[in-house]
């Protein structure tokens, strides 16, 4: 396909702004008696395009979009959940005022699933959007070539490159599926499927005069006057569209070592509420960082398997805080939690490091055992210096006692027994301090029954 000079910079077939861009058709010509009259044709377009204007009629995709020009951008940052909430409310935002959307990019790729949802969002926008490959040293990689090749208009600055987008693992069904992805996103905007489909399976990369070559995209550009040059758009407002709180901590949870820490912190909160009395901070908090995990997990293409473990070493080192002690339970558990995280990651191209997997296990582990430690000793501490203070005082019972169960006493949670059935809620007063079962225990009878 031959280029052609255009204020500065070079395109291939610059189409007219209103609408996506569409193949050359022949010169309409109307016949009477074998002669062409051509004036009565074009008149009746002028009526048609008259009409159209004066009714506000739409007449494409890009129709009315010569006031405001809408800028976002991806700028050096990894495509997440942050990513795909900014840039779909900055497609809304174009579509509400109809008018154009510049998209400026530079990543070296990202999360699957986010990019899917920005892939969709730009494929199915009822307004133009453009994504240019910017400054200088920019590149659009792995996740961000499929968002480039979606876009109604691709354009990249000299010296950029586009591609690399072979997934890891690189395995035969997951590089088929991705190829094939990317292979449906380029056709679905007329160009070649074929070259593209390489990106992933060669894991090639291309500058832009060899992109342009090769139609994965339609211009070069090194500024954003260019770029509206090639939309026949002379004279625009630019507004530059920034980040949102909520597109700034989607994008901070959906990183996976912190939605794996703040999973790990939430066990830790959950365990030591265990070791401790009723709901207090560290419940509290644990809990917080458990939900702020599955937020930021659901962005992640992750494997059942690595659930299911975590989930089961969790509810291990939960028995074995009622348990006590640090035994098997609490060692099964952990290696539970260790596998789980190794297996969780399902994402082509963004992996967990192994140094953060063994850093994170190891410090969970340690954590769990000097928590464990630290709740044995105050314990024991209890039971040799204040353990009298506790005969005589009254508390409720949280856990039905038949003969054995749980009762809170000045605050704090003690295994109880009593030679009676104690109903959950009734008050008890104690009357003597022993020991079952390698813990300390609390004998105690119906307060209404107490001298």
């Amino acid at each position: 396909m031959k280029n052609s000079s255009h204020m500065g910079f070079v395109e291939k077939n610059p189409p007219c702004f209103f609408g996506r861009k569409r193949k050359r058709s022949s010169k309409l010509n109307y016949y009477v008696d074998g002669k062409m009259e051509p004036r009565k044709i074009w008149l009746a377009v002028s009526v048609g395009l008259l009409a159209a204007g004066i009714l506000g009629l739409p007449m494409s995709k890009a129709a009315n979009q010569g006031k405001t020009v809408y800028i976002a951008e991806i700028d050096d940052e990894t495509i997440d959940s942050g990513t795909a909430h900014y840039i779909g409310n900055a497609v809304t935002r174009a579509e509400k005022d109809d008018a154009p959307l510049v998209i400026k990019m530079d990543t070296p790729g990202g999360l699957l699933q986010p990019t899917k949802e920005i892939v969709d969002r730009v494929l199915n926008s009822e307004t133009k959007v453009v994504c240019w490959t910017t400054p200088r040293g920019a590149y659009a990689y792995s996740a961000g070539v499929y968002i480039l090749l979606s876009s109604d208009v691709a354009a990249m600055d000299e010296g950029t490159s586009i591609g690399s987008a072979e997934p890891k693992p690189s395995d035969n069904k997951t590089v088929h599926a991705m190829a094939r992805w990317i292979e449906e996103v380029a056709e679905s905007q007329g160009r070649p499927g074929p070259v593209a489909r390489r990106f992933v399976t060669k894991n090639r990369t291309m500058g832009a005069e060899e992109a342009l070559e090769e139609n994965l995209i339609d211009v070069k550009a090194e500024n954003l006057g260019q770029i509206l040059g090639y939309l026949k758009i002379q004279k625009a407002e630019t507004k530059n569209l920034g980040r949102g709180v909520s597109d700034t901590l989607l994008s901070l949870l959906s990183t996976p070592q912190i939605a794996l820490l703040l999973l790990i912190l939430g066990i830790l909160g959950v365990i030591a509420e265990l070791k401790g009395a009723g709901i207090g901070f560290a419940g509290i908090l644990g809990g917080i960082c458990i939900l702020l995990s599955f937020l930021g997990l659901q962005a992640l293409e992750v494997h059942a398997l690595g659930v299911l473990l975590i989930a089961a070493g969790a509810a291990l080192m939960a028995i074995e805080v009622v348990k006590a002690g640090f035994g098997a339970f609490g060692i099964g558990g952990g290696i539970a939690l260790l596998l789980g995280v190794i297996f969780i990651g399902g994402e082509p191209w963004v992996q967990v490091s192994g140094s953060f997997v063994w850093g994170a296990t190891i410090a969970l582990m340690a954590i769990f055992g000097a928590l464990t430690w630290a709740v044995r000793k105050a314990t024991e501490r209890e039971v040799k210096t204040g353990i009298e203070t506790m005969v005589g005082k009254r508390g409720e019972v949280t856990e039905t006692i038949d003969p054995d169960g749980v009762v809170r006493v000045r605050g704090e949670r003690w295994s109880a027994t009593s030679s009676e059935k104690i109903e959950e809620g009734e008050e008890i007063a104690v009357t003597e301090v022993t020991e079952r079962k390698g813990l300390t225990t609390l004998v105690v009878e119906k307060a209404s029954e107490a001298n």
